[in-house]
Formats: C-alpha cells, sequence, structure tokens
C-alpha cells in the first residue's frame, strides 16, 4: 500500500472503535483466507473512495446543485445532508466486512465480530462528517444561496 493509504488506514485505526490488530483491520487491509498475504480486495479503499466520492456530491449537489435554493439555504437543511451522508458510509463500511463475517469469507485466525464490524462504520460515518464539514467550508462561498449555511 502506499504512504496515502497508510495514513488514512492510520486515522481510521487510532479511534479505536474495532480491533485492527489481529482482529477486522486485518481483513480490511485485504488479508486472504488462507492467512498468507494480503492479496484480496482491500475494504479500507472501497470506503476511502465512497466517502470522498459520496459526500463530495452531496455537498457539490446543496452547494451548486438542485438544493441551492432558499427553503434550502438553513443549517438544518444542511445537517441533512450531512447526517445523510454519514449514513450511506455507514451502511457501506458495515456491509462489507459484515457480510465476510456471515459468510466466513475471512482468515479463521482474525477476531471479528458484527460490533467492530459497527465501530468500522461508525468510524466511517465520523470521518464522513468531518469531510462534509471541511468541504463545505473550502466551495461554499462561491455558492449563490446556501453561502452562510451552515455558519
Amino acid at each position: 500500500m502506499n504512504a496515502i493509504s497508510e495514513f488514512l488506514i492510520s486515522l481510521f485505526e487510532s479511534f479505536g472503535l474495532y480491533s485492527s490488530q489481529n482482529g477486522l483491520g486485518e481483513h480490511l487491509r485485504g488479508l486472504d483466507i488462507k492467512c498468507l498475504d494480503y492479496t484480496a480486495q482491500s475494504i479500507y479503499t472501497i470506503v476511502f473512495i465512497s466517502l470522498f466520492v459520496i459526500n463530495s456530491i452531496i455537498m457539490l449537489n446543496y452547494y451548486y446543485g438542485l438544493l441551492n435554493r432558499i427553503p434550502f439555504n438553513r443549517w438544518w437543511w444542511w445537517l441533512i445532508n450531512v447526517l445523510a451522508g454519514a449514513l450511506i458510509l455507514f451502511i457501506i463500511a458495515y456491509t462489507y466486512p459484515n457480510n465476510d463475517l456471515s459468510t466466513g469469507n475471512y482468515c479463521s485466525q482474525l477476531h471479528m465480530s458484527s460490533s467492530d464490524c459497527a465501530g468500522f462504520g461508525f468510524t466511517a460515518a465520523i470521518f464522513s462528517v468531518i469531510w462534509s464539514l471541511l468541504l463545505s467550508l473550502l466551495i461554499k462561498w462561491k455558492s449563490s444561496i446556501n453561502k452562510k449555511s451552515p455558519f
């Protein structure tokens, strides 16, 4: 993995909401079923791409798209958009590893549980909110109507 991926993974794992050593974190990195090498698809990569794309689309739509209208220029409409993105990310981040857990499609030496999957989902949701807030601060100034949302 490259340095950016390793940095993002270390950020996710720093929250400590799921087991990263000898647990879900190893599976998310792409440890294969035989526990030999990291040759499987990295779920981290899927979640990172989803996080940046989905939340960027939601915020661009809010500031420059269909929601850039007078009735939607309140802080709570912005919050609804941010929470919708966080919910979508939670579902994505929870579903991928939980499906592998329920089908047994992971290294049997790893100690994973559905609460680890939920912790990973909550971590993704937290970073979804953070990315939406940062993106809002960067792009809101050229919006014709929603430039004062959320603050």
